[in-house]
């Protein structure tokens, strides 16, 4: 088999593991490149070589890069990301694909999410309207910088209800997922600021809607609370979540997803963007990043119930903090 034939299959084989099992792969092919059946089976079979216009198709409409197991560059990585561009509709193409994403993970049996979280993972911001509107709002606001929220102050009616919509969806996937979640006592930190940063710079239309946020807040910390008690997301019986606690600075968010052996790594970006590759060398030295991180923190879901209540009061005694700072 020539190089260029082997590069083919590989990376064909790759793009098919991250659709769900219910999906054919030919059928997507044959549709994307406007061919036959026939045609896309002799793609697969690298019979028939892929034209660069077709690869660029295939690259964008599954969103996975040219990166294959003969890569022979380990330090040259290639990265998906999102360019926003302080357009709100580029935003909504995030979220919509951030929801898709998990969703695919959440189709696909004995898929995992392995996430290192310097910051709150976003989904834990979606487990309230008026929360969802508040992240939603200062990204838009503060890290997009699209125009229209210029010299407006927060409300949640500013905040396209079709946005929240995909938050509340993103955050139903999740919850049918396998995941491990790696906190530690600053992860809580840059929402604290967030929301400090926008009652001091007078962002909130009044006090109580500050202090609101702030209950949101902790009603969102103590849903997790009950997960990391139970190991279940939905409070089903169902043993999908585990949380550990680290002592060790985490740096930055770090996800590793692994679809069936295939994986994927993403890294924070911009504050609440993430970049993504399936670079077989890079996943590999962040998966093990991650575990040896788990290796030095303790498993607080389920078990270590002393060790659970302490970090837990720790966020809570923090936002009350934020709320006398508020008052």
């Amino acid at each position: 088999m020539t190089k260029a034939k082997e590069i083919q299959k590989a990376f064909l084989a790759r793009v098919k593991s991250v659709l769900p099992n219910n999906v054919s792969f030919v059928d997507e092919l044959a549709e994307l490149l406007n061919t036959s059946n026939d045609s896309a089976y002799r793609r697969l079979r690298a019979e028939t070589l892929l034209s660069i216009d077709e690869i660029a198709l295939i690259c964008a409409h599954f969103k996975v890069p040219l990166e294959t197991q003969t890569q022979t560059n380990a330090n040259n990585v290639s990265f998906n990301y999102f360019k926003l561009d302080g357009k709100e509709e580029n935003f909504k193409h995030w979220l919509v694909t951030m929801r898709d994403n998990v969703k695919v993970i959440s189709e696909i049996p004995e898929s995992t999410i392995l996430y290192a979280a310097d910051d709150i993972p976003i989904w834990h911001h979606f487990f309230d309207d008026e929360l969802t509107s508040f992240k939603i709002f200062y990204w838009l606001k503060n890290i997009v910088n699209v125009e229209s929220y210029n010299g407006k102050k927060f409300h949640a009616s500013l905040v396209d209800k079709n946005l929240i919509d995909i938050a509340k969806e993103l955050l139903h996937y999740y919850n049918q997922c396998q995941s491990t979640e790696v906190w530690n006592e600053d992860t809580l930190n840059s929402t604290v600021k967030q929301v400090e940063y926008f009652w001091e710079s007078g962002y909130f239309e009044n006090k109580e809607q500050a202090l609101k946020i702030c209950d949101c807040l902790i009603a969102s910390i103590k849903n997790l609370e009950m997960k990391a008690e139970t190991e279940s997301k939905e409070g089903n019986g169902v043993k999908n979540f585990r949380l550990f606690q680290s002592e060790i600075m985490i740096g930055n968010n770090s996800i590793i997803v692994n679809l069936k052996g295939n994986k994927i790594a993403y890294l924070s970006n911009n504050t609440f963007n993430m970049m993504s590759t399936t670079s077989p060398d890079f996943v590999k030295e962040n998966e093990e990043w991650v575990n040896n991180l788990l290796r030095k923190s303790i498993q607080i879901s389920a078990v270590s119930e002393k060790q659970r209540n302490r970090f837990f009061k720790g966020m809570f005694d923090k936002l009350e903090q934020l709320k006398s700072r508020i008052q």
